[in-house]
């Protein structure tokens, strides 16, 4: 048992800014307060399992207003059966997990079987069971995830240890001193359960042990849970929110799971467990809940709900740019044929007698824009403009080696965000035959323990080819799932300047070579009969497979693409400067000016196209391969875009209510 000592009053705890309502200062509330309290595990068998203070906002409440508890043992390398913990929370507790209280001093006793560790996440993960397996992730996403991690276990569902269905008491919690915290208010209380072994939720019971009345609350729509197996009924990993209670004006409360059971079989069974993971109390408006983001777009039907906790009677107000709705005063709000009238962000206000919340904003989707200088400009003098996406590269008007070459208009890849530059992809790159080159300045990997670097990937789905920056300097080709791999024999890795090149031609021999500085350095001959992904982009910097290559580090210039491959003669010309067979280079980014404002634009209709007119009132035509998000120059000739062919659905945001 863990006791924390007595400290003397802090002057300064009461000073804590708070607001609250005309009303309640007619009432002389001197201020509100919320506290959370979270049960903590001790995994004794595993670390990886243990404890889980909360270190983010939860639920609606700040890391200070939450008091971590002490750790209880799982049972799984420790010894205990039923064990009862205590802790004292006052104004100066702010060790072993604990944070101050604003006044007063609560003191909190919990028993139960042990407790045990859950695979839920609230909405941390997809649905439909919302849980995970193995050992948690680090670091974990939400303050919700870590605490539903934890829970004190009924003794029925799969513990303690000992094996199913140890019939002895649930849990109970026991706290006193309730109203030196709530000095002139009454309060509310909202309990969050989890569990590794349930179907559903049984209600639980919060007790006013003064008048000695007991007000029942459900979880009354917990996410289906992905059956474990193990049982001869349906077993998994659960949880959410239970109803609030309503107000109570008790110094002594308790809170008791009913009863945990399970039986029958896959079909017709039950699995009900009695857990707690932690509750809230409070008196203000706490949205424990908040309307949960959702793909909303033309034509659809969305329903937002949210979920509060605080003395009753709570007020809700929908509001639309940070103004009310008019009559949108349920805890739902719904929004039939949406369209570009409805384009807005949406949050929810919750009040009481005692303060007021503000939910999370969720928002309406149409065509987002995002600007910025963005835009690498295609100098091709010939043929279609490919102008590259500019995705946080720096862009140096000039850089000199320490030989003396000096390159005008250089880009500047920073590993350590990382950064990129992409050409959309179009047809025309889709060429049997080519060559690829450009300037780079690289002083070697910026892991040097890691993969080779990405210095131009076009590689997908076993389509394509990709060349590298080996750890030892070489420059390596793979395609088609390495088949073909080769490398050079030179190093460029030294901080200067060095021209590469890589010609193909699949079309007659399958050769592929490799030139460093205009020569050639490398050759072998393709058996794999590779082939591009048709479209796809041309990456430069950083791979899409960042798992098979890490980030470049150094600069690069001069960026070209040809539809044919380029003799020894022209490689060397072209290292020296020269602009070779303009009427077979499909792409130059010579980098000689910044990257020129442009556009991106964003849609979350997964199913829609995107269309392009010259004029607002068209004619539009589809723009081939346009994916959201979708980034075009401010000079390009397409002013005007809209998405069609939506499917309108029905969008339920929180349809558990958790």
């Amino acid at each position: 048992m863990k006791r924390k000592r007595f400290g003397s009053p802090n002057p300064n705890a009461r000073k804590v800014a708070c607001t609250v309502s005309a009303a309640a200062l007619m009432l002389g509330v001197s201020q509100a307060a919320t506290v959370g309290l979270h049960f903590q595990l001790n995994y004794c068998a595993d670390a990886r399992y243990t404890g889980f203070p909360v270190t983010m906002t939860a639920f609606g409440i700040s890391t200070n207003g939450w008091e971590n508890l002490t750790e209880i043992n799982t049972g799984y390398g420790c010894a205990g059966v039923y064990v009862t913990l205590n802790e004292i929370i006052d104004t100066t507790t702010s060790t072993g997990g604990l944070n101050p209280l604003p006044n007063g001093s609560i003191n909190v006793t919990w028993s139960a079987n042990m407790g045990n560790f859950s695979g839920f996440a609230g909405y941390g993960l997809n649905v439909p069971s919302h849980a995970y397996d193995g050992a948690p992730p680090v670091p974990v996403p939400t303050g919700e995830w870590q605490i539903y991690n934890t829970f004190l276990r009924d003794g029925v569902n799969f513990g303690p240890p000992g094996g199913p269905d140890n019939n002895q008491n649930g849990y109970v919690v026991d706290i006193t001193g309730l109203k030196t915290l709530f000095t002139n208010t009454p309060f509310a209380v909202q309990l969050i359960a989890s569990s590794d072994s349930m179907q559903k939720l049984t209600n639980a019971f919060i007790i006013d042990a003064t008048l000695n009345v007991t007000q029942s609350v459900v979880y009354p729509s917990t996410p289906p849970v992905f059956d474990e197996g193990s049982a001869n009924w349906v077993r998994g990993h659960g949880g959410g929110l239970s109803t609030a209670s309503s107000a109570l004006s008790t110094d002594h409360l308790q809170i008791i799971g009913n009863r945990a059971a399970h039986g029958g079989d896959k079909i017709t069974g039950f699995d009900n467990a009695s857990t707690i993971s932690g509750f809230i109390i409070t008196d203000k408006p706490v949205i424990s809940m908040p309307p949960q983001p959702a793909v909303v777009c033309g034509g659809d039907t969305v329903t937002w709900s949210g979920y509060a906790v605080g003395v009753p009677p709570l007020s809700y107000q929908w509001r639309r740019n940070g103004a009310p709705i008019p009559g949108a005063t349920a805890a739902a709000y719904s929004i039939t044929n949406v369209s570009l009238a409805n384009v807005a962000n949406y949050d929810m206000v919750v009040t009481n007698l005692y303060g007021r919340a503000t939910s999370s904003v969720v928002t309406v989707d149409t065509i987002s824009t995002t600007l910025g200088r963005n835009f690498l400009v295609d100098s091709n003098p010939q043929g279609p403009e490919h102008d590259g996406l500019n995705l946080g590269a720096s862009w140096l008007a000039s850089s000199t080696d320490s030989r003396g070459t000096n390159r005008t208009g250089v880009m500047s890849f920073n590993a350590a965000h990382p950064d990129q530059i992409v050409v959309p992809g179009a047809t025309n790159f889709d060429y049997a035959s080519g060559t690829i080159m450009f300037w780079m300045r690289s002083s070697g990997l910026a892991n040097t323990t890691g993969k080779p670097a990405a210095l131009f990937d076009r590689l997908n789905n076993s389509k394509g080819c990709v060349l590298v920056q080996n750890g030892d300097g070489t420059i390596r080709f793979s395609d088609n799932g390495s088949l073909d791999a080769f490398q050079s024999t030179s190093t460029v890795s030294n901080n200067n300047w060095h021209h590469i090149a890589l010609t193909f031609n699949q079309a007659v021999s399958g050769q592929i070579a490799i030139y460093i500085d205009g020569v050639q350095d490398a050759l072998t001959f393709s058996a794999a009969g590779w082939a591009w992904q048709p479209g796809q982009e041309l990456e430069f910097g950083l791979s899409h497979d960042t798992n098979s290559w890490q980030a470049y580090n150094g600069l690069m210039d001069d960026v070209r693409v040809y539809s044919r491959a380029l003799t020894d003669p022209e490689i060397a010309s072209a290292s020296n400067g020269s602009v070779v067979d303009t009427t077979t280079l499909t792409l130059r980014l010579n980098f000689d000016t910044a990257p020129v404002p442009g556009v991106t634009l964003h849609w979350k209709a997964t199913d829609a196209l995107l269309q392009g007119a010259d004029v607002v009132t068209g004619p539009y035509t589809d723009i081939s391969g346009a994916t959201s998000p979708y980034s075009i120059s401010a000079k390009g000739a397409k002013k005007f875009f809209r998405y069609h062919g939506h499917t309108p659905t029905n969008v339920v945001s929180n349809p558990y209510l958790m």
